[in-house]
């Protein structure tokens, strides 16, 4: 379902999407909200602002995020960063310090949980793989420090095509 009726580079508060809906960020709901776009978007989108020595997607780490946490949590493992197809992979240093974007964030947040029914905010143990997992990542992909190829790199379409599958596989 189109939020608008016509293209419009200029829409108001909105992005518009890879499938042509318009997401306004500041008051989304959960009409604008798409599993397509998340995944596309994350796919697309390098971890540690593309500055690695090859390509790593938010997707393939979402993808395993929710590989390391129990069944019941996998769903949310997956999404916990699905704002970031709106709002982008900010780095945390940067993220720190923009002032409102905890708020619009949390409330994107949740209206994506309410779409795809998973608790938020995340619990103690997603925030917690999620931690382990940035750690990893941060000395095995940045600092190219004992890397022992737990990573698949994917391409973006990869990511893309594993992380709906995924997410297939957890909403039967």
């Amino acid at each position: 379902m189109k939020i608008m009726n016509k293209e419009n580079l200029y829409a108001t508060d909105c992005i518009r999407t890879f499938t042509g809906l318009y997401m306004n960020v500041f008051e989304p709901t959960t009409e604008m909200i798409c599993i397509e776009d998340i995944a596309h978007s994350l796919s697309l989108q390098c971890r540690f602002s593309g500055h690695l020595s090859e390509f790593y997607s938010v997707a393939e780490h979402s993808i395993l995020c929710a590989g390391y946490v129990k069944y019941d949590s996998k769903l949310a493992a997956l999404l916990h960063d699905a704002s970031e197809a709106y709002m982008l992979d900010i780095p945390s240093p940067i993220k720190r310090r923009l002032p409102n974007y905890k708020a619009i964030e949390d409330k994107l947040m949740q209206c994506i949980a309410e779409k795809f029914v998973f608790e938020y905010p995340l619990t103690k143990d997603i925030k917690k793989v999620d931690e382990i997992i940035l750690k990893t990542e941060w000395n095995e992909l940045m600092l190219n420090a004992n890397r022992n190829n737990q990573f698949s790199c994917y391409s973006s379409k990869q990511a893309e095509i594993i992380f709906l599958r995924t997410f297939n596989q957890l909403k039967k």
